[in-house]
């Protein structure tokens, strides 16, 4: 952390929000319009619409922080308590702007919606000493508070309002906080664990500085971030930590910020000149819908067969019945015909399958449910490999689709 870096607390005001009605998706934006100037969020809490919660987790926030943000509680009904609230905190009197309330009035008529003064007046009541952000999304103005050592703004609930009143804020934060570069680049990896990755990194994490894991069914992010006045600078330092992240990862790194295994496979697929073809059991064409999502995969993806019933893969991809009936269909020698199968039908390079139980039925103790044979036949050379997946029907299907990509880029790579 740069010394001297500001920090913000984010207070989240909502009933709603704790009854799980509503899922939180401000603090994102907050925190992506922050690093704009710097400033990094610290603390973030939510509290019910009570004038006594909002009064002490704000005053709490303010002890610790030079800026706080709170979101919700603007809107003219009994229970949107936030000005009341930080009005009693301050100590400041509340006042009805007349100008904000001929806004209120033209916004309602805008959308031919009834003036009840006992509730849209609400809206033009302001703290003293704050200043109303126009909202061009809603009709709840931002409001905004700088004086005595503290900054507070606060916004209404709705994430598209929240979006507008930030914009509107801007040039004022800019001129408080000034402009920071802030550039973010994610390596993508698959196929290795977070905590492997931590131990792999953790020589380098000081020089690294800032960095997020984030795990998923379909594989670990490793975001990285640079900051700083000068952008040619602050790219630089983010090309060298991005550097040394894929120095260390090896080929357990497919690709970086927006990159999926299915565009990476395509452009090598393309740059080799090479076609496609797959087979495919119990992912049900997933494989094939993944490829095909890329735009210009037409260049190199020749096509598929989906051979949900044994009779298909028999008499389509050319697996002898024999085969099935002394392996079962789930089994090794039966996805490697699958995979010549469909590279041989189709005339192509490349041909993979998949061929397992997705479940939640129709595991037994040698063949469980989630377990998933996949092959991968290139130019005449196949390999069949297998995993059991741990989840539900959908998570098999998904798993098994990429890591079948994943095993196809590194096959490939080595060619």
């Amino acid at each position: 952390m740069p010394e001297g870096q500001i920090k913000a607390g984010v207070l989240a005001i909502g009933d709603e929000l704790l009854a799980g009605l509503r899922i939180n998706t401000d603090i994102a934006l907050i925190a992506n319009f922050l690093e704009k100037f710097g400033i990094e969020i610290g603390e973030e809490r939510t509290v019910r619409d009570e004038d006594e919660a909002i009064k002490s987790a704000v005053a709490e926030l303010s002890e610790r922080f030079p800026l706080v943000i709170t979101t919700g509680g603007l809107g003219p009904t009994h229970d949107d308590r936030t000005r009341y609230a930080i009005a009693d905190l301050l100590r400041k009197e509340l006042v009805r702007k007349e100008e904000l309330l001929e806004g209120v009035k033209k916004r309602l008529r805008e959308l031919e919606m009834q003036y009840i003064p006992e509730i849209h007046d609400n809206y033009a009541l302001v703290p003293q000493g704050f200043e109303p952000i126009p909202n061009k999304a809603g009709i709840a103005p931002g409001l905004f508070y700088h004086a005595d050592g503290k900054t507070i703004l606060l916004l209404p609930g709705p994430p598209r309002e929240v979006k507008a009143v930030l914009q509107k804020i801007e040039p004022k934060f800019k001129e408080l906080f000034g402009q920071s570069l802030v550039v973010k680049k994610t390596i993508r990896t698959f196929g290795i664990p977070e905590v492997d990755i931590q131990d792999k990194l953790k020589d380098v994490m000081e020089e690294l500085g800032h960095v997020s894991l984030l795990p998923s069914p379909i594989g670990v992010d490793v975001v990285l971030k640079a900051s700083g006045k000068k952008e040619k600078k602050v790219r630089e330092e983010i090309e060298k930590k991005a550097e040394t992240v894929k120095h260390i990862l090896g080929e357990d790194v497919y690709g970086e910020d927006d990159d999926t295994l299915e565009k990476v496979v395509g452009e090598i697929l393309r740059r080799r000149r090479l076609r496609i073809g797959v087979a495919e059991s119990c992912t049900g064409g997933l494989v094939s819908h993944l490829i095909t999502n890329v735009p210009g995969s037409s260049d190199y993806f020749w096509g598929n067969v989906v051979a949900y019933d044994n009779k298909v893969k028999e008499e389509v991809l050319g697996v002898p019945s024999e085969l099935i009936a002394h392996f079962g269909a789930v089994s090794e020698p039966v996805a490697l015909m699958m995979a010549e199968g469909i590279r041989k039908l189709l005339h192509v390079e490349v041909g993979i399958s998949t061929t397992g139980i997705a479940g939640p039925t129709g595991g037994t103790p040698k063949k469980p449910v989630g377990l998933v044979y996949m092959g991968i036949s290139i130019m005449g050379r196949t390999k069949v490999f297998h995993k059991i997946f741990k989840a539900d029907r959908l998570g098999v299907k998904e798993q098994s689709a990429y890591t079948l990509l994943d095993a196809l880029r590194r096959e490939l790579l080595k060619c």
